[in-house]
């Protein structure tokens, strides 16, 4: 019920400050060139494969992203993306993430992108027994994809929808993958 009030509170917030800021997009070109910073936040749906079982339910969650990089051009930027989907349930929670190098492209210098990128995935089970935690984690080889839109607010500054799709194998018997539908916000320096 938390994550739940937290997203649609987050989606109120994120619509109002979009929508009170279009008006002011467009006017600044979409120039990259140097440090990027960027994050996201939002919501989205995980699933899990596991050997022997019926993998046929998903669940939503809450989902986020962070980036650093560097923009060689105004079409090219290449750095470190992380990327999380997590949720919590009668004191179980489980985490999904994936994180590693990244390349994004930015097709026309606009702001449309598509990102790709590989690395370690991870998936986390913690429950609470009166106070007591247990965890268990493992990793593996995951990869991210994602696209979407930003609206540049300012020089420096840039607002926008992404879709994140992420997917780890993290061993034998046990895979998992996510999407998230989030907001990100991106500063160019």
């Amino acid at each position: 019920m938390l994550a739940r009030t937290l997203a649609v509170s987050l989606s109120v917030a994120l619509l109002t400050l979009f929508s009170a800021t279009t008006a002011s997009a467009g006017s600044y070109s979409h120039e990259r060139d140097g440090m990027i910073l960027g994050f996201n936040l939002g919501g989205g749906s995980a699933g899990v494969n596991v050997t022997g079982l019926d993998n046929s339910t998903r669940e939503g969650g809450f989902g986020g992203n962070f980036r650093v990089g560097y923009a060689f051009s105004p079409q090219v930027a290449a750095g470190l993306e992380g990327n999380m989907w997590t949720k919590s349930v009668d004191n179980e929670t489980w985490t999904f993430s994936v994180g590693g190098p990244a390349l994004t492209y930015y097709p026309g210098a606009t702001g449309f992108f598509v990102r790709g990128g590989v690395g370690v995935g991870t998936a986390d089970y913690s429950v609470d027994q009166g106070g007591v935690t247990t965890s268990v984690s493992d990793n593996g080889f995951g990869f991210l994809l994602g696209t979407g839109y930003e609206w540049r607010l300012g020089q420096k500054f840039a607002l926008g929808p992404q879709f994140d799709y992420a997917h780890a194998k993290v061993n034998d018997d046990f895979s998992m993958n996510y999407f998230n539908f989030t907001m990100g916000l991106n500063w160019y320096f």
